[in-house]
């Protein structure tokens, strides 16, 4: 009888999740090369094809669909006897402060997770910009927040909280399938004053010389969403956060080229000595993430 490999499985999730081979081996500690090998032999096993590449996206073939919530399951089910059979049983309550996209990232998956392995801790969920989440550092026990240079920048502005540095994240531009009708200015769906990418977005358009204009303001990543989805304008992202309906934008109308928006640094911070339930939080989503 054939067994599907668990390892084979959470590479073939983190390759779709971080839409990159290469990051899914930082991820899992392993080689791209390896990575890819992995996913020839799940592919070879099971006989489909897996993953179909459409306008510089990963996008999951029907195989893969079906492949993907059974692969969540199985490891969700994994996971959780590990927490339950090898670790001393926790309770408490965890204070999160996460920024919204990656709330609508994280808490369906790896916080529902954790959530089923320790059944007896409470999760107070607060989403927010990075700059509020920084600002009240005192008020959690778990941050997930961006930061322009990493590290650096945010253990400055929150001494003594210690920050660990998840990984860099690529921006890009996000848009519906009809963005490239978009009339000029240029219209613009962004989070308010203080966002990062905001600030991304603003100054790379200006340096590069293209008429802009903020039709929509909203700091809910879904209503940001909601609101590109609807066709009111473009927006920036970060790469492994783009829903599957909506599109990664290199060009807009007239063929004109959208700048090059760089990386953020996604870090974590955790009151580990004071709350063993949030090291156990900072410890799970740091091998997740």
């Amino acid at each position: 009888m054939q067994q599907l490999p668990l390892d084979s499985l959470r590479a073939f999730i983190s390759v779709y999740e971080l839409q990159s081979f290469t990051a899914a081996g930082q991820q899992l500690g392993r080689s791209q090369p390896a990575i890819s090998l992995q996913l020839q032999r799940l592919e070879d096993m099971l006989g489909v094809r897996l993953y179909a590449r459409t306008g510089g996206r990963i996008q999951l073939t029907p195989a893969g669909a079906e492949l993907m919530d059974a692969a969540r399951a199985m490891l969700n089910l994994n996971d959780q006897i590990i927490a339950r059979l090898t670790e001393p049983e926790l309770s408490g309550r965890v204070r999160l402060g996460i920024t919204s996209e990656f709330a609508s990232k994280l808490l369906p998956q790896v916080l529902g997770q954790f959530a089923h392995g320790y059944p007896n801790v409470a999760l107070e969920v607060t989403s927010a910009l990075s700059k509020q989440l920084i600002a009240k550092a005192d008020d959690f026990d778990v941050i997930i927040a961006l930061t322009e240079q990493g590290g650096k920048d945010a253990a400055q502005l929150v001494n003594p909280v210690q920050w660990l540095e998840l990984r860099q994240e690529p921006l890009v531009w996000v848009g519906n399938q009809d963005a490239h009708l978009l009339p000029s200015p240029l219209p613009l769906v962004l989070a308010p004053d203080g966002c990062i990418y905001r600030r991304r977005a603003l100054r790379g358009l200006r340096q590069a010389g293209i008429a802009s204009r903020i039709t929509y303001t909203n700091t809910d990543f879904s209503g940001l969403t909601a609101a590109i989805e609807s066709g009111l304008g473009i927006t920036v992202l970060a790469q492994s956060t783009v829903p599957a309906h909506l599109e990664a934008l290199q060009r807009v109308a007239d063929n004109v080229v959208l700048p090059e928006l760089g990386e953020v640094g996604v870090m974590l911070s955790t009151r580990a000595a004071e709350n063993s339930a949030a090291q156990q939080l900072g410890q799970f989503i740091l091998e997740r993430i």
